[in-house]
């Protein structure tokens, strides 16, 4: 895929079009289906730094014989099924409070020829079982792209897109999994809608420490009109209004504000020391994104290797050509 710069401010600075990324999706056309929430940008972002996590986990393996991989809020099954056409040796066990999502995952496990190395699960996070079911599945490496929107309380979301008052409910119940069960190497996905230096703090209060950190500019989605209100009022939701940054994102002029969506490669450690190094420059990052806008991207002063990206409503639509309309256009010319 042709690389893509995207241009914003008045200043000419410039990010990476997060397009640059979407050749990871080059299987997932149709006839895969998508879960009723499917986000393409957060469950892309989410896809590079479960690379980024796998890689350090297979470096540190060596020659053992696969990895155990469990994906909660696992949708479609998209980002595991991805890490599993990567090794043939890779296996996979997804959880979901959505039936129907998980009957989607198994079908599309089934068309990528995938379902012997696959288990596919309804089950409710906060229940005892999935708890009983992560920890016998003993995970080398736990994903989770969850919902994170801040919930309003006098307008709940449907359970499948809210996730608590500050948006942080199903990341700090995956880290509590996690403390229980083990996993060598976790990653996670958030935005700086919903208290980043909490979730980072959380992660290391549990002895996992982040290693890479990723990060995408985009542009407020379709929860917005719900939240904004809401976000307004939270001290540690950071989003940026900009004249300049709203007509980067948002060339139409559909943009109410501007977010980042964040990823993360999580690795357990005994005791992660730069826990509240890593919470307080993430945060950082985002007060400045905040007040500064996009050129806060540039240099980011956080203490671990981050990669940043921009899209834009263009963009937003150009993946969703590559998963939806390519497919049709095949399909119309076989």
């Amino acid at each position: 895929m042709a690389h893509r710069t995207a241009r914003f401010g008045a200043n000419g600075i410039g990010l990476p079009s997060f397009l640059d990324e979407a050749h990871r999706f080059g299987s997932f056309v149709p006839p895969f289906r998508f879960s009723a929430f499917f986000s393409p940008e957060d469950t892309l972002l989410c896809a590079c730094a479960s690379e980024s996590a796998l890689e350090r986990l297979e470096r540190a393996n060596g020659l053992r014989r696969y990895t155990r991989i469990a994906e909660l809020t696992t949708g479609s099954g998209l980002v595991g099924l991805h890490l599993l056409l990567n090794d043939d040796r890779n296996r996979l066990i997804g959880l979901d409070v959505d039936c129907r999502a998980t009957e989607t995952a198994e079908q599309n496990a089934k068309l990528l020829k995938l379902d012997r190395r696959t288990w596919f699960e309804c089950a409710d996070m906060w229940s005892e079982t999935t708890v009983e079911t992560v920890a016998a599945y003993q995970p080398d490496l736990l994903v989770c792209n969850p919902p994170y929107v801040p919930e309003p309380e006098s307008g709940k979301l449907e359970i499948e897109a809210g996730a608590g008052v500050d948006g942080t409910s199903h990341l700090l119940r995956t880290i509590e999994l996690a403390s229980t069960t083990r996993p060598r190497v976790m990653t996670l996905s958030w935005c700086s809608l919903s208290d980043p230096a909490k979730i980072l703090r959380s992660a290391a209060a549990a002895c996992y420490s982040l290693k890479s950190l990723f990060v995408v500019a985009i542009a407020d989605g379709e929860y917005s009109g719900s939240v904004h209100e809401h976000l307004m009022s939270l001290p540690h939701a950071y989003i940026n209004e900009s004249k300049d940054t709203l007509a980067a994102v948002a060339p139409d002029g559909s943009a109410r504000f501007a977010y980042l969506l964040m990823a993360g490669d999580f690795c357990r450690e005994p005791s992660a020391h730069d826990g509240d190094s890593n919470a307080a420059s993430v945060q950082l990052l985002c007060e400045r994104f905040a007040s500064d806008g996009l050129s806060a991207l540039r240099n980011p002063a956080v203490d671990v290797p981050v990669k940043t990206w921009l899209l834009d409503r263009w963009g937003e639509l150009e993946l969703r050509v590559i998963l939806h309309g390519r497919g049709m256009q095949q399909k119309r010319a076989g």
